[in-house]
Parts: structure tokens; C-alpha cells; sequence
């Protein structure tokens, strides 16, 4: 039996909403989820009624807040499977769970000759951590391999997986393929051969049913605000003999047992992971989000997200212009489905869906290296939850229909004649031979990135100027015009380029993204001026 998502949208006012006067359809929930009104009624009760400081405080407030924080800890215990609230340590976030791991444990363990194992499909917060790890302690960092259907090849776990492994740090759900991953088999595998696994359940714990004893995962890291809960939360699970053994690094208030001028000693768990004042009403509606969840039913939540992916993956299979990536839709996958349109960029779809009121998520979503593998440098992510219909499916796909003149349509209308004239016939886009110089640019607020290429004479001219771009269509087409109008001009007209776009745009441009094109300006002042100062 299906969910009743006529009920459950009601518990989230925001779907009510109108986006660019079209009804919302919020696909973007891998990134985060909507919070229903039991969640911040919950976290409004804690400031409004007993709001106070945990732990130490002799009246009512702090013992009634006490009692909530750590029943918060027992109720997300109970949520994952784990043994008590001992077990669980509230973070921020994933992110700050696994560098709690990494420090806490990592930093401690690990030395040269040892083993760190993690895959190809890696969330940063994993892959950049381990990396940091590895060259702090001189271990050597491991990757499984992704298959070309989008799972781990498990026949080359079992090739890296040796005796010199102390961690493999694994995803349960891949954020951009859907691939649930077997975190069973592998925690078996690294457990013969003496290490430990830490799962990223950040896309797997809001979504379907987790249980750490199943999983028999030493460590597990997730977040709330991806599971109805509130934002500035997150949890990590750790088997307790593995947080006994564990050193805090961080240090402070609540986390101390006792301290003279020369020593401390640590609080019990988890409290000797919790420095400072802790996110007490977050954590309190994050338990919350999980009696929520559980109403619901785990299970229906899983059945009712892979029922979604496989019908945009179905409708999607049957055009030939989108290419999706990930298993396909007969195999177990979660409910998120990354793909691409031909001749269409992520972020200008992006834009264009949001002008039908669509949010998704485009871009690499922090998985660089995958998309390296995947050779296309972004795409564009639908994810489900509990409130999402088929009807909203169908809207996104009727979106989708034509984009290719959609997307025409967008940059002639909507933008200068210029941006549309240079995006599609433009300037030396593949660079230039023998640049004197290169400078990268990347945008962090939009996720465009770049890298301008000049050549420039024996007199100081640039001789030759070109761009290799994997940014929006807007972004492209200022980088072509930049490169068209600068050659022949003296290196010195670089050094301050400020306005040049609005000037050659004859100030008719009324809906520049300015986060979006201010920047090869910018990187272009910041080249010329290397050049100047060390030919």
C-alpha cells in the first residue's frame, strides 16, 4: 500500500507555495529535505517553554532541557539500531561526524604502511577527509572501483581489502548514481582482515530502514536536515568500544570530567564529544523528525522513493536526448535519479525547470572525481521524499520536453543579443596553443568553473586569447566575448577590466547573474597582473 501523500503534504505549509506563480514541485531533497510542522512545532516548544542550558544546572529549565537532550540521544539510538545513547554523538552534520572519525580515531591509528579504503563514488566530505588523513599520517589511501553500471566492483574490494587496511569508509547511498551499496559484505570483509568501516548513511538513514547491527558498521554518520529534521544537527553512531578507545578533538565546556593546572580528564559518552554548548533544541527535533519518520514507516518510505526513481527512469529511458546515470531502474536504487539533456547544461536546466517552479539540484554535487569517471563535468539531480507524487514527476517531465529550444529561447529572450550570439559561435572555446599564461576561475556561489588561455607578443599584445569553460551557457558566452574583444589589445588593458562586460553589453543586460559573470573579469586582472610583475 502506497503512502498518503495527501495527508502527508499538509504537514509541510511550505509546498503551498508558489514559485515564479507556478506551484512548487521541490525535487532537491538529497541535498535537503522539507521539515513538517511536528519538527518545528517540536523545536519552537524547547525555546518558548523550557529553554536552557544542559547538564550541571541546578533548577527546573536546565533539568527539563537535560531530560529532553538526552532522551533526543536515545530516541535516534533507538532509530539506527544502536545499543544506547552512549552510542550516539550528536555533530552538526555528516561532515563533521566523519572528521570526528578521522581525527578522533584516524589521526591516532594510522601510520605509514597502514591501509585506508574508500570508493570511487565518494561524497568530498569522505574523499577529501581521508586524503587529508593519509598525508598526515603517511597511510595509503585506496579506491574501489565504480563499475560502468553505476555499483562497486566488489571483486576489486576484495583485491584492496587486505591485511593492511585499518579503515574503509564507505557511502551506503550514492548521492549522484542511487546505488545502495552492499555496507553488509564489506563491513564482513574489512572485519577479516582486522579493520574497522565507517558508513556514510547521509543518503541512506533518512530514506530507508537502517540498522547498525545489521550492517554491523563500527561507525555510521548522517545528518537531520535530510531527514525532516532541522538543520545544524547530524549524528555519528560508533560501536562503543570503538568510542571508548577514541581521543575528543575538540575541547572544552561539558566534554571534561575533571581538570587541574596540568591535566584533564574526559566526560563519559557522548558527552566527551559534545565540547561546549551543544545544538540542544536541534537535537531535540531531530527526535522529532524521527518519531515523524517512524509513523510513517521506514520501509514505506524506501518502497515509496524507488517507486518514483523508477518511473522517471523508465520515462527517461524512452528519449533519446537524456542520458541518466546510476543502475537502471530494475535494480535496487534509492530515490534520486542524476542525468543530463544533450546540449544543455546543467545549471541553464536548472534555470529553466526553476522558471516552471521545479527545484533540483544541478552541478557535481560534490562528487568530482565521479563525474570525471562519468566524463561530463555535472548533472542535473531529481530526489524524492515522502510528499513527492507522480504527478510532480510528470510535471518535471513536461519541463524537460524540448530543452534543447527551451534553452534557446531562455538566452535570447531573457538576455542581451550578445550572450546569445557568442554562446553559440564562440571564441577559441577549446583554448589556444601555448598560452603565455593560464588562469583558472571558478564560482563558487553558481558552481561554474573555467580557465581563460592568453598568448601575448614580443611588443606586450595579446596575440591570441581563448577560454575552456564547464560552466552555464551566460558564463560561456562572457568568456567568449572577453576573449573576442581583448586580442590585439596590450597586456595593460588587462590590469583593470572593471565594467568591461556591462560596457560591451551597452548596459543592457537586466537580468545579469552577477555571481555568475563578474568573475572572468576578475581572473583576467589577477593574470595580467602575474604577467607584469614576473614576465
Amino acid at each position: 500500500m502506497g503512502l498518503d501523500t495527501d495527508t502527508i503534504r499538509r504537514d509541510f505549509p511550505i509546498l503551498d507555495r508558489s514559485v515564479n506563480d507556478t506551484p512548487l514541485v521541490y525535487l532537491d531533497n538529497a541535498a535537503t529535505t522539507h521539515t513538517p510542522a511536528q519538527v518545528y512545532d517540536t523545536y519552537e516548544d524547547y525555546y518558548s517553554r523550557y529553554n536552557a542550558n544542559v547538564h550541571r544546572g541546578i533548577h527546573t529549565l536546565s533539568h527539563e532541557a537535560s531530560r529532553a537532550y538526552e532522551a533526543a540521544h536515545d530516541r535516534l539510538a533507538e532509530f539506527v539500531g544502536a545499543d544506547g545513547r552512549e552510542e550516539i554523538v550528536f555533530t552538526k552534520n555528516t561532515t563533521e561526524a566523519m572528521n570526528l572519525v578521522a581525527y578522533g580515531w584516524g589521526v591516532n591509528r594510522l601510520d605509514p604502511g597502514d591501509a585506508i579504503v574508500t570508493t570511487e563514488m565518494e561524497h568530498h566530505a569522505s574523499l577529501v577527509t581521508w586524503q587529508q588523513i593519509a598525508e598526515k599520517t603517511g597511510a595509503d589511501l585506496r579506491y574501489i572501483r565504480v563499475t560502468a553500471d553505476g555499483t562497486l566492483d566488489m571483486e576489486h574490494a576484495r583485491e584492496l581489502i587486505d591485511d593492511d587496511v585499518e579503515l574503509v569508509s564507505v557511502a551506503h547511498v550514492s548521492n549522484v548514481l542511487g546505488t545502495v551499496n552492499p555496507v553488509r559484505d564489506l563491513a564482513a570483509l574489512t572485519h577479516d582482515h582486522g579493520g574497522v568501516i565507517l558508513v556514510d548513511g547521509a543518503q541512506s538513514v533518512p530514506t530507508r530502514p537502517v540498522d547498525v547491527e545489521t550492517l554491523d558498521a563500527d561507525f555510521l554518520a548522517f545528518s537531520g536536515h535530510k531527514m525532516a529534521g532541522p538543520t545544524g544537527i547530524g549524528c555519528l553512531y560508533g560501536k562503543r568500544h570503538r568510542l571508548e578507545a577514541m581521543e575528543p578533538f575538540l575541547f572544552g565546556g561539558e566534554m571534561i570530567s575533571h581538570v587541574t593546572f596540568d591535566d584533564a580528564s574526559w566526560n563519559d559518552l557522548p558527552w566527551k564529544f559534545e565540547a561546549g554548548t551543544p545544538p540542544i533544541a536541534e537535537g531535540i527535533a531531530l527526535a522529532a523528525a524521527a518519531d515523524y519518520l517512524d509513523d510513517i514507516g521506514m520501509d514505506a518510505v524506501r518502497e515509496h522513493e524507488a517507486a518514483l526513481a523508477r518511473y522517471l527512469i523508465d520515462e527517461l529511458d524512452a528519449r533519446d536526448d537524456i542520458e541518466y546515470y546510476g543502475p537502471p531502474g530494475a535494480v535496487e536504487r534509492s530515490g534520486l535519479v542524476s542525468f543530463n539533456v544533450d546540449g544543455v547544461h546543467g545549471h541553464d536546466l536548472s534555470e529553466l525547470l526553476d522558471g516552471h517552479g521545479i527545484a533540483v539540484r544541478a552541478g557535481d554535487h560534490c562528487t568530482q572525481p565521479l563525474h570525471d569517471i562519468l566524463d561530463v563535468p555535472g548533472s542535473v539531480r531529481a530526489s524524492f521524499y515522502v510528499y513527492n507524487t507522480r504527478s510532480e514527476i510528470d510535471t518535471l517531465l513536461d519541463a524537460l520536453e524540448d530543452a534543447q529550444r527551451k534553452r534557446d529561447h531562455l538566452l535570447t529572450d531573457r538576455y542581451h543579443d550578445l550572450i546569445a550570439e557568442y554562446y553559440h559561435n564562440p571564441t577559441n572555446p577549446d583554448g589556444i596553443e601555448n598560452p603565455t599564461f593560464r588562469k583558472h576561475s571558478a564560482e563558487t556561489s553558481c558552481g561554474d568553473e573555467g580557465e581563460f588561455h592568453v598568448r601575448i607578443d614580443e611588443s606586450g599584445r595579446i596575440e591570441a586569447m581563448g577560454f575552456r569553460s564547464d560552466s552555464c551557457a551566460v558564463s560561456q558566452a562572457v568568456a567568449s566575448l572577453l576573449a573576442d574583444h581583448l586580442t590585439g589589445a596590450h597586456v595593460r588593458d588587462l590590469t583593470d577590466l572593471s565594467g568591461t562586460v556591462d560596457a560591451l553589453l551597452d548596459g543592457d543586460f537586466p537580468d545579469m547573474r552577477r555571481d555568475c559573470v563578474v568573475g572572468p573579469e576578475d581572473v583576467l586582472q589577477a593574470g595580467a597582473r602575474e604577467h607584469l610583475t614576473d614576465p
